[in-house]
């Protein structure tokens, strides 16, 4: 088996949420962060052979790129990753299930009081101000329909922050604060649709390539009835 470079992304963005994952036959791949408050799943063009679990995601891929035109051999405890012709072969050992860290069960999501797009051209800029201003909270804001996005210090009502409108006329009228951690923000590039339930969960979905991303809000979130 070879891995197409889009599965190759989605396995490096993975890493990024959690260096333990589990292959599991068909064609989706899922990751779920220690903390529980990401979870990802991705829809993929291969489908692996069998049931195998990776502790080292990162160590894994360096691995795949260590050989050229690698290949995916497949046996009982382990995977025999080799050139084409022959000439390399690396024989990576299947980590233990039990010790890996994974989504036991699929999330539901709560019905969404607020849905809206936030482009990569947004999020970049929401990742460049936290970086220049030094915060890690998202504050989504909405009143009569207008809805922003800013970069703050949720401790501190004197801090500077950085603000983006992101929908003028959006369908939910009512008044919230939804709050998300910037660090949990492990997303792939590009647009996304972002559906907010008051029930403090968030789903983020690319709309360049099938993948979601649920994301648990802060506590502190606020949402008017």
């Amino acid at each position: 088996m070879i891995i197409s470079n889009d599965t190759l992304n989605v396995l490096k963005n993975f890493a990024t949420i959690n260096p333990n994952l589990v292959f599991k036959p068909g064609q989706k791949l899922r990751t779920i962060s220690e903390a529980k408050t990401i979870m990802a799943q991705a829809d993929i063009v291969e489908d692996f052979a069998q049931e195998f679990g990776v502790y080292d995601l990162n160590e894994f891929l360096s691995v795949y790129n260590l050989i050229d035109s690698p290949d995916l051999d497949f046996g009982d405890k382990s995977v025999t990753v080799k050139s084409n012709n022959g000439s390399q072969k690396v024989n990576y050992h299947y980590s233990q299930m039990e010790i890996l860290t994974t989504p036991q069960k699929d999330i539901q999501m709560p019905d969404a009081e607020l849905g809206f797009t936030l482009t990569d051209d947004m999020l970049a800029q929401i990742r460049k101000a936290a970086a220049v201003l030094g915060h890690s909270e998202l504050s989504i804001q909405g009143e009569d329909g207008v809805v922003t996005a800013s970069v703050v210090d949720i401790n501190d009502a004197t801090s500077n922050s950085f603000l983006i409108e992101v929908d003028k006329d959006n369908s939910c009228k009512n008044d919230f604060n939804f709050v998300v951690s910037i660090p949990n923000l492990k997303l792939l590039p590009g647009d996304y649709f972002v559906s907010i339930s008051s029930k403090l969960i968030s789903n983020w979905t690319n709309s360049n390539y099938p993948i979601e991303y649920f994301i648990a809000l802060e506590k502190s979130s606020t949402y008017s009835v």
